[in-house]
């Protein structure tokens, strides 16, 4: 290899070797090549890099009918078995068949091959235009769109009330505040919400004319929905215009609203002064049951799912997943053929027959080609081990039961 080639292999390495670390690959010499600028609206810098990695290490491996080298397939195994599932060396040798010193030879030449795939899908740099204020803050609130916690949002409300409290009080506004006090918990991420509230109310107290300022939150279904009415001197009052749209000096408060999963629902102008109205979801985390005796494969979907707002519970014996499934009444159930005692399909079966289970859907995982028999037997999903976390993520967003 030369200089250069050498460099990106290393690049390459270090990344595999940081694979569930976002917090080391968001300044990752190789993350500042292809996104230099940052991530856009959605995903961080981290998250676009692993997800890239996945993808790649997921083009290794060719559909039965392809006659692309096999050795492809050995590379595809191999770099999931060390760094997406992180196995360990032991038994990754024994799995593939190779002594140490073989491993280390097929390892690197795998990475050289991922590499090349990588250095293909590079782009060109010149020299980067100057982002707009819509990018700055995609790409500043992106560094929160992972951490997802549970929100009180009337905590939130309440610690927002007392920052703007202030600035209110320089502008002679009254705020009033009128909350369910039964309102949700919602899964989310806190500082967001906050900049939500923060940007709605400072721009109401500093609109010309301002007197008093209503909020009013309450659940509508699924959905947390936010008044905030502005009451003002009529004869200072600006109505230059009212409708489901929002002035341009909203956009960014509208652009905040959708990163939190929220929807704008419009703005209201009168001589009187004016209402906003906006919402956000009310999501709990969901759960993920994994029905596997391998618990490489259990910490591996965990991992997968950690910045996804997924709770993981793994099963390793029939008897514990169907104890599980009843209590829990997850979102959805992977389920591993090759189990002991009871093999994936009788608790299958069983879990179709419960009536308390019957509904939850099921993803059958398995090394066995068998998706039509899964399907027949109540299976919403089949997907081929080891599974990639791409294809899983495909697949849960893709349940037609899923929140």
């Amino acid at each position: 290899m030369s200089i250069a080639q050498d460099e990106f292999f290393e690049q390459v390495r270090d990344s595999l070797n940081h694979l569930y670390d976002y917090v080391y690959l968001e300044d990752h010499p190789f993350a500042l090549q292809y996104w230099p600028g940052g991530g856009r609206e959605g995903p961080n810098r981290a998250q676009r890099l692993h997800r890239l990695l996945l993808e790649t290490i997921e083009e290794l491996h060719p559909p039965a009918a392809s006659s692309r080298d096999a050795s492809y397939v050995r590379y595809y195994l191999l770099l999931v078995y060390r760094y997406v599932e992180e196995r360990p060396l032991p038994e990754i040798m024994r799995e593939l068949g190779y002594s140490r010193r073989q491993f280390f030879r097929e390892q690197r030449r795998a990475i050289a091959r991922l590499a090349a795939l990588l250095k293909e899908k590079l782009p060109e740099h010149e020299t980067p235009p100057a982002e707009s204020d819509d990018d700055l803050l995609a790409a500043e609130a992106g560094r929160f769109l992972a951490q997802q916690e549970a929100v009180d949002p009337i905590e939130v409300v309440q610690g927002v009330l007392e920052v703007v409290g202030h600035l209110a009080e320089q502008h002679k506004v009254t705020l009033e505040c009128d909350l369910n006090p039964h309102l949700p918990t919602v899964y989310g991420n806190r500082t967001l919400l906050r900049q939500v509230f923060l940007k709605a109310l400072s721009n109401l107290i500093a609109m010309p004319g301002t007197r008093r300022i209503h909020l009013h939150m309450c659940r509508e279904e699924n959905r947390v929905v936010v008044e905030l009415v502005a009451e003002t001197s009529a004869s200072n009052f600006q109505s230059d215009g009212a409708g489901d749209g929002q002035p341009s000096d909203l956009d960014p408060l509208c652009r905040l609203i959708g990163m939190v999963g929220g929807q704008w629902r419009g703005l209201e102008i009168k001589s009187e002064g004016c209402k906003c109205r906006f919402d956000f979801p009310i999501e709990s985390q969901k759960v993920l049951l994994v029905v596997e005796d391998n618990e490489a494969v259990i910490q591996a979907f965990r991992r997968y799912l950690a910045a996804y707002n997924y709770q993981v519970v793994g099963a390793t014996t029939g008897t514990e997943a169907l104890r599980l499934a009843r209590e829990l009444s997850p979102t959805a159930i992977t389920l591993d053929v090759m189990m002991p005692a009871q093999d994936g399909w009788e608790i299958l079966q069983v879990l179709r027959n419960d009536p308390t289970t019957k509904r939850i859907p099921v993803i059958i995982c398995s090394v066995l080609e068998d998706p039509e028999l899964a399907h027949s037997l109540g299976a919403v999903a089949y997907l081929r081990k080891p599974v990639a976390q791409a294809d899983l993520l495909a697949t849960l967003s893709n349940l037609p039961s899923a929140p």
